[in-house]
């Protein structure tokens, strides 16, 4: 007989996101965090890593893995694939110019 982990996640939800539906969204977005849609919202404007990272007071490469990680959960290779994505889903508005 196998014996159970304890996981205090264990039949609850870790999404940091309101989840209206779960078709509208694909997969792993509902665990995109709110600091990663602001590092996005920032690329949308055209902020590299090291700028977004002065701007919220993270180091460049904090903001690298939060890219990362965002990129993963919408299922695109680049920053631009993720905007785009972003924007489709309506995680992000778009650009102000």
């Amino acid at each position: 007989m196998a014996s159970q982990s304890y996981s205090p996640y264990r039949g609850e939800s870790r999404s940091f996101l309101p989840q209206p539906d779960a078709e509208a969204y694909p997969g792993s977005a509902r665990l995109i965090t709110p600091r990663q849609l602001q590092c996005l919202a920032w690329v949308q404007e055209g902020k590299s890593a090291t700028d977004i990272g002065g701007i919220l007071g993270l180091s460049g490469r904090t903001v690298e893995g939060h890219l990362i990680k965002l990129c993963a959960h919408l299922g695109v290779k680049t920053r631009v694939q993720a905007v785009v994505r972003a924007r489709e889903l309506g995680l992000i508005g778009q650009s102000q110019p």
